[in-house]
This record gives C-alpha cells, sequence and structure tokens, in this order.
C-alpha cells in the first residue's frame, strides 16, 4: 500500500514536469521563445523550492530549516516573477491557466512529493 502511494506520487511529479517542458517547448517552437522557456524553468525552480522546504523541515536542523525557507522564499518568487513578466500561460483539455496558477500547481505537488524516503542524506 505505501509502495503504491509513494509510486503515485512519483508518477504525479513525472506528468507534471512532463507537461512543463513539453508546453514550453510548444511555446519556443511557435516563435514565443521567452515565454517559453520562462515555462520550462518557472514551474520547475517553484516546484524545487517546495520540495527543499518540505525535506528541510523533515530532516533538516534550525538553521538548516531557516535557510531553506529564505532561500525557498526566493527561489518561489523568481519563478513566480519569470512567468509573471513573460505572460506565460497554458491551456490543458480547454482549459486556460495562467503561469503563475501553473507555478502553484508545481509548489503543491513538490510539497506533497516529498517525503522523509526521497531525502538523500
Amino acid at each position: 500500500m505505501a509502495f503504491q502511494r509513494g509510486m503515485m506520487r512519483v508518477a504525479l511529479l513525472y506528468i507534471y514536469m512532463l507537461m512543463s517542458i513539453a508546453m514550453g517547448i510548444s511555446a519556443i517552437v511557435k516563435g514565443a521563445v521567452y515565454p517559453g522557456i520562462s515555462g520550462i524553468v518557472g514551474p520547475i525552480l517553484c516546484w524545487w523550492s517546495a520540495s527543499q522546504l518540505k525535506g528541510s523541515l523533515l530532516v533538516g536542523t534550525r538553521s538548516q530549516t531557516l535557510w531553506s525557507l529564505a532561500s525557498a522564499i526566493v527561489f518561489a518568487a523568481v519563478g513566480f516573477g519569470l512567468v509573471y513578466h513573460s505572460g506565460y500561460g497554458v491551456r490543458i483539455f480547454s482549459v486556460g491557466l495562467t503561469g503563475v496558477a501553473w507555478c502553484g500547481i508545481g509548489l503543491i505537488i513538490g510539497y506533497i512529493v516529498t517525503n522523509r524516503g526521497s531525502m538523500l542524506l
């Protein structure tokens, strides 16, 4: 049962990353180079910031947690700012999302997927 939950989390992350990369490449191919690159980099930064924050909360010391909180805020702000500035947006099955909303989904997925077993010590 725990293995299935772990695989579902990994599949969720895998699908999110593949979709982010595919939609970013699609924007680049259509000629929107800056929005396409920000559509790849921004969601990955947001996912990574939430993942590192939860990882430090699970296994870090107090000072590691504080530094991780500060860096998570910076990386999430850079990711959100990048997609906001570029005007990037996604459309999935006739549902339109702004790039900021897509990065917010990445934050949530990064926090959900990270667990104590996925931390490298």
